[in-house]
Formats: structure tokens, sequence, C-alpha cells
């Protein structure tokens, strides 16, 4: 996966600052939870995970996924480790993976996360950014 740093501008899979081929103008797509090793991130206290947070974006992901790809990517983190313990296909197969994305509309934005954003959460201790957060906190059409 491609790492974005958080609410810069959307791009992944079209040019910069143009919408989307075949999609009306609208509010500006804005990155959360692009993350890759070596790049730093904010992170929750351990002792205090958000814990509505997480079950809203699984809600999200299970039921809002969108721009679907034909493969798949692993979370990096957890693959080094499995693959640290165990031998390639069998730790490829427990690693978490991700193929889509999920929409977060918020203050004028739409906020564009990897689908794996809830994994990151919830185990890799992501505190995505305060906006995002009140978006997905707002959302009331979330099962």
């Amino acid at each position: 996966m491609t790492y974005f740093a958080d609410l810069t501008p959307y791009t992944y899979g079209h040019a910069a600052g143009q919408p989307e081929p075949g999609t009306p103008e609208g509010p500006a797509e804005i990155n959360v939870g692009w993350l890759e090793p070596g790049q730093e991130y904010s992170a929750y206290d351990a002792d205090d995970p958000p814990y509505a947070l997480i079950d809203a974006l699984k809600r999200l992901v299970a039921t809002e996924r969108v721009h679907q790809t034909r493969g798949f990517h692993l979370c990096p983190w957890c693959v080094d480790a499995l693959l640290e313990r165990s031998a390639g296909e069998r730790a490829r197969a427990a690693c978490p993976r991700g193929s889509a994305e999920i929409r977060v509309p918020g203050d004028g934005v739409v906020y564009a996360a990897p689908e794996l954003v809830a994994h990151y959460v919830e185990v890799h201790r992501y505190l995505p950014p305060a906006e995002f957060v009140a978006a997905v906190a707002g959302r009331r059409d979330v099962p």
C-alpha cells in the first residue's frame, strides 16, 4: 500500500486535484490511515483504547466498502511478525488484509481511508485525526 500523510488530499488511483473519473464534483477527499512502516503516526495510550471508534470503524468496513481492488494488501506489521515465526503462505493467510476503502463524510470534506484502518486502530494503536474521529462518531446511519 502507498503511504499518504493524514489530512492530505486524496489522490490514490487518479490524478492529483482531479475528481475520480465519472463522478460529479463534490467535497474534497482527504486521506486518513494510509500507514506504512517507517512513517510515524499518532498513537493512543495503551491503557485507554477508543472502543467506540474501533466498533464504528468495523461496522463501516463491514457495510460500506468502496473502490474494491482485484488484489489485497497485507498489514505490513502483522505479516512481518508472522513471517518471523512461521513459514510463508501460512503466515500470509493468517495476516489481516484489505482490498477496499471506506469514505466518511465530514465537515465539508470526505475522509478516504483503507479498510485496514479499523485494524490499525485496534491492534497497532493508531489514533486518527480528531476531525475524522468526530466524523465517524457523528455517523447516525452506521448499523
